[in-house]
């Protein structure tokens, strides 16, 4: 996400721009966090011309460009536990995490995610996921080949 920030809206850079990231794994947030990867993951969908513009070598492994990381911060989060108090989001992004709960928890966690988003907020989840039948506090928003979701007026 910061690096498409940086190359198709330079201009949030002058923005309160924060990037939070969270996974239950302290080791996945420590990968992240460092920001060196290994050929097989910068292989995996990032484009050429972005891993020349923000990665150089370092050995057998790629370095994230230090004001690209600077840009997220990493914390430990488990969905499922209690949430620490999280600023209003204008963007959640929540992919290929809801397929690996029940209803309940999905509808817990959906729900919790919703109280966190700002009323014109959206979420954005995998391929695979939705809100529908789970979670009506959502409405779906088609863009382009994406669905998105908005928080319902009053469900918040």
């Amino acid at each position: 996400m910061a690096m498409l920030i940086r190359e198709h809206f330079p201009e949030l850079l002058r923005w309160d721009l924060r990037i939070l990231a969270t996974d239950i794994s302290s080791s996945a947030l420590a990968k992240a966090e460092s920001g060196r990867y290994g050929q097989l993951e910068v292989n995996r969908g990032l484009p050429a011309q972005l891993l020349l513009r923000y990665f150089r070598r370092v050995g057998a492994q790629w370095e994230l460009d230090p004001e690209v990381r600077r840009m997220v911060r990493f914390q430990r989060h488990n969905l499922v536990g209690a949430w620490p108090p999280f600023p209003a989001f204008d963007l959640v992004f929540l992919r290929n995490v809801l397929i690996y709960f029940e209803l309940e928890t999905k509808r817990a966690v959906l729900a919790r995610v919703r109280s966190v988003m700002r009323p014109d907020g959206y979420l954005l989840l995998g391929g695979a996921e939705t809100t529908l039948n789970i979670d009506d506090g959502f409405e779906r928003v088609p863009i382009g080949r994406t669905t998105w979701y908005r928080p319902r007026p009053g469900s918040g």
